[in-house]
This record gives C-alpha cells, structure tokens and sequence, in this order.
C-alpha cells in the first residue's frame, strides 16, 4: 500500500527532465490553476526561473519521484536568493508530512552554497500551503494580482489609442531606463534576470514619440505572457499601454494573454486590464524567509 511506503529524499541532480515532467503533471492534476505544460515547454520555464537540480530535493517512492520542490537560485535585491520555482505532491501522497520534510532537506543545501534568503510565490487561496511557510518563518513582502484572459476577449477602445506615437521593436534594451519606468518592481519571474535567460523568445517593443521612448512592452511569443510593460511617468494616461497592447497582442501565438505578479498595491494597472477586459484571477503572496 503506496501509504506505508517509506519515502526516500534525496537532491534532483539525477533526475532527468522526463521524470520531473511526469511527477510535475500529476502533481498539479487537481491545481487550482490549470498546469498542463508539454516536456519542452516544461524546461523552458525551468530554465528561465534559473533552475538549479543540486539545490532541488525530491521525495521517491522507490525510483518513483512523487514529490519535489523545484529551486532557482540568482540575485535578488543584490543578495544571492533561491527561488521556489514549483513544489509539488502527487495527491495520494499528500497529508503525510512529505512537505515539511522536502522544504527541511532544502535549506542545508541552500546554506552551502551560501544563498541569504529564500524567495516563492503561493496562490492566496492555497491555505495548507500558506500556514506551512508561515510556521517555517517566512513572511509576506507583497501580494499580487493576476490577470488571464482569451485574446478573443479582450477590448480595446480605439478611441484610446493615440497616433502621434510610433512602436517599434527595441533589439538591444537598455534595462537600466526601461526600469526607471516601473511603478513596482518585477516578481521574480518576471525579473530582467529572468527575462535574459530566454531573451530570444521574446519581443520587446517601443512607444516613440520622436526619437523620445515613453512606454514599452515585453511578450513572451508562444505564450502570450506580458512580464513587463511600463510607461514613463510624464507620458501616462495618453493611451500609450492602450497601444503597446494592442501592438504586442499581434506577436502572440497562444489564444490568450497572460498577465502574471501585477503588484495589488498599484490600482491603476487593474483599473486598465478592467477597461481592456482582462479577467483577474486568483491573486498570490509574495514570501521570503532570510536564511
């Protein structure tokens, strides 16, 4: 019977991305957010989260991998941080402290490799989840909205949209002024850092007016996720997003847009992906634990 079975716990270093996959799609099955990712699309996400198998643990049922968490490691404000990128437990599985002991077996790997402080995301409607992080010290640093929408659904008001402004692909960014655009800083995900690992999958463009940049946007082209867009503070409310929307929409090869970690506390976004009817979804915590 699978629920007497000694659970082994061991590092991810050995597991092939075939594995991985197979456990990552049962353990999500019953997600509240669908997660139904092909092996190919599986270790795109990986490896732009900054993936690391030598800091990921695994829970094995004999040679069966039914649980894990999955570790990015890299900067974050300016100290070395790992990333929950993915915990997961095949649901047979669940209720037997197999959590608690993947999330113990992680942190001595992480202080070796001296990371500072432990950074994830947890879906705020995931309670279990939530009281586990909470009880091991991690605290709230931010919660964000999240916003999926078909792009057959989405409307844009033609009135908003503003000609004087050309866009344009920006091939080399300058990320130090694209990000003195940002009202809030980028989840992790979204991160520049992130956004370099698999730069070539993206289109960025640029809201002109002129040889002046005043907006940007950034999709991930077989997704349709937006993980970035921002417009200069002296150049908002003159219909620029509208535009850079608009523009970015027709690089996506997915049926929807996906607009994911939207800091909740910056009303004016959510005020915008309304008026475009982009659908909110279930919104997340922002958690970190300094090791």
């Amino acid at each position: 019977m699978k629920n007497s079975t000694p659970i082994g716990i061991r590092e991810l270093h050995n597991a092939g991305i075939k594995v991985i996959h197979g456990a990552s799609i049962k353990a999500y099955e019953d997600y509240p957010v669908p997660v139904s990712l092909s092996v190919p699309e599986l270790s795109y996400m990986l490896e732009r989260r900054g993936y690391d198998s030598t800091i990921s643990i695994g829970a094995f049922d004999k040679d069966d991998l039914v649980g894990f968490i999955f570790n990015g490691i890299g900067a974050w404000n300016r100290k070395l941080t790992a990333y929950d990128t993915g915990t997961g437990l095949i649901k047979e599985y669940r209720r037997r402290g197999i959590a608690t002991k993947l999330f113990d077996a992680s942190l001595p790997l992480l202080r070796q490799r001296n990371v500072k402080q432990y950074l994830l995301e947890v879906l705020q409607t995931n309670k279990a989840a939530y009281d586990l992080y909470c009880k091991k010290g991690f605290r709230v640093t931010r919660k964000f909205d999240c916003f999926i929408s078909p792009i057959a659904d989405i409307r844009i008001d033609e009135g908003k949209l503003n000609d004087k402004f050309h866009i344009q692909t920006i091939e080399k960014p300058d990320w130090e002024l694209l990000s003195s655009f940002w009202e809030f800083s980028p989840s992790w995900q979204n991160s520049i850092d992130s956004l370099k690992r698999k730069i070539k999958s993206l289109t960025i463009l640029g809201a002109y007016e002129n040889a002046n940049l005043t907006g940007y946007g950034i999709i991930e082209n077989h997704t349709g996720d937006i993980p970035q867009i921002g417009i200069r503070e002296s150049c908002r409310r003159n219909g620029i997003a509208t535009n850079l929307l608009k523009k970015l929409l027709e690089y996506s090869l997915s049926d929807e847009v996906r607009i994911i970690n939207a800091s909740s506390d910056y009303e004016p976004f959510r005020l915008f992906a309304e008026s475009i009817n982009i659908a909110q979804g279930l919104g997340q915590y922002e958690m970190l634990l300094e090791l």
